[in-house]
């Protein structure tokens, strides 16, 4: 996952669960040659739904293996429902 708080991108660092790939490299290269912050960081459920229901966290996007980036636009808990973004793509 990529979070997205104006010009500053945050995903997770590498763990056993999280590997390095050649398209999380081509995200994070492309996002800084764009003029953005990337950098490893922690945000918990209670923190997203936080962010997005306040508007400070403007995007959120996954990708994988497979060269696949797709937006999040609806975000399911026990409990809670939101939209991230209103639900629609990002830039």
């Amino acid at each position: 996952l990529y979070f997205v708080y104006g010009n500053k991108i945050i995903t997770p660092a590498l763990t056993g669960s999280i590997l390095e790939g050649v398209t999380r490299d081509s995200l994070l290269t492309v996002a800084r040659d764009l003029g953005y912050e990337a950098e490893e960081g922690r945000i918990s459920v209670d923190q997203w739904q936080r962010d997005s229901e306040n508007g400070t966290l403007t995007e959120v996007f996954a990708c994988g293996t497979a060269a696949v980036i797709t937006p999040v636009g609806t975000v399911k808990r026990t409990g809670a429902q939101w939209q991230q973004s209103g639900g629609e793509p990002g830039e």
